[in-house]
C-alpha cells in the first residue's frame, strides 16, 4: 500500500518507488485531464487563423493534421496541451489560446473564434515580472529545477541532484492570465542530474497563487515529457537541499 521498506531493526530504507530513481521526471506527474475531448476550436489573430480539434481523449487535429496529445489542467479553465511535438495553453477564462510549433520560438496567440474575450484580455511578454524571483520547482521524490531569475533574458537553472552546476540560459515569459505565466527556457542540462543529458528546451506554465506549475521537457528530437509540481520560493543564500525544496525548512 505504501512505498516503505524497513529492515530487521525497523529502520526506513527509500525504496526504488519512492525515490524516483526507477522513473523518469513524470514519475509523478498529475493525471491527464480530457475536458477538451470533442471540443473544437478555431483560433484568429485577425490576420491567421488554426484549428484544434480533439476527437477523444487520445487524438487531436491541428489544421487537419491528426497527432495525439496529452493536457494537464493548470487552474479551473486553463491547460497545458502536448499537441504531438507542439504545445498549446488554452485560456478558457479569457478565450485565448497560445499555440507554439514544434521548437519555434515565435508563438502564435488567438481568440477562439464565437467566443467573448473580455477588454484588455491578451497572452502578452511578461516584462520584468520575472526578474529576482527564485523559486525551486519540486517535480518529484528528490527531483527538483531551481530558476534564479537574474534579468529578463536570463534565468540561472539547476537540477537534482548535480546542484553544484548551474546554467545561465536565455527564456521568454509570458503572461497568461494573472496569476498565471508562461516561461520558456532554452538550454542544456549539466551532466549527472536529473534531466535528460539531450535537453533542448523547457517549456513550464506557472500558478503563482497556487505555486503549481506543469511543463514540458523538450529533448533529443523525442516527444516532450510532460511534467508537473510545486514550489518554494528560495533565498539567495539558502542552502539548497532535498529537504528544503521539499518545503521541510
Amino acid at each position: 500500500m505504501f512505498n516503505y521498506t524497513y529492515d530487521k531493526d525497523g529502520v526506513y530504507i527509500a525504496n526504488l518507488a519512492n525515490k524516483g530513481e526507477k522513473y523518469g521526471l513524470d514519475q509523478y506527474r498529475l493525471p491527464h485531464n480530457f475536458e477538451l475531448a470533442k471540443r473544437s476550436f478555431t483560433i484568429t489573430d485577425g490576420r491567421e487563423e488554426h484549428v484544434i480539434a480533439f476527437e477523444d481523449k487520445r487524438k487531436a487535429f491541428v489544421d487537419g493534421r491528426e497527432c495525439e496529445y496529452e493536457s494537464l489542467k493548470l487552474q479551473v479553465k486553463t491547460y497545458l496541451v502536448r499537441l504531438g511535438y507542439d504545445a498549446a495553453v488554452f485560456d478558457l477564462q479569457q478565450n485565448l489560446v497560445t499555440l507554439i510549433r514544434g521548437m519555434e520560438k515565435e508563438y502564435f496567440c488567438g481568440r477562439i473564434s464565437g467566443a467573448e474575450v473580455p477588454e484588455g484580455a491578451g497572452h502578452t511578454d511578461a516584462g520584468d515580472a520575472m526578474v529576482e524571483s527564485n523559486v525551486a520547482w519540486y517535480l518529484g521524490s528528490e527531483r527538483f529545477v531551481w530558476h534564479e531569475f537574474l534579468d529578463e533574458k536570463t534565468v540561472r537553472v539547476k537540477w537534482s541532484p548535480n546542484v553544484s552546476s548551474k546554467n545561465d540560459l536565455p527564456y521568454k515569459a509570458t503572461k497568461i492570465n494573472y496569476p498565471i505565466l508562461l516561461v520558456d527556457i532554452w538550454g542544456y542540462g549539466p551532466f549527472y542530474s536529473d534531466v535528460p543529458a539531450t535537453l533542448e528546451r523547457c517549456i513550464f506554465l506557472q500558478d503563482y497563487d497556487h505555486m503549481m506549475t506543469v511543463g514540458l521537457i523538450y529533448y533529443g528530437g523525442e516527444l516532450p515529457i510532460m511534467v508537473s509540481g510545486y514550489a518554494k520560493y528560495m533565498d539567495v543564500d539558502e542552502s539548497f537541499d532535498k529537504d528544503s525544496v521539499a518545503g521541510n525548512s
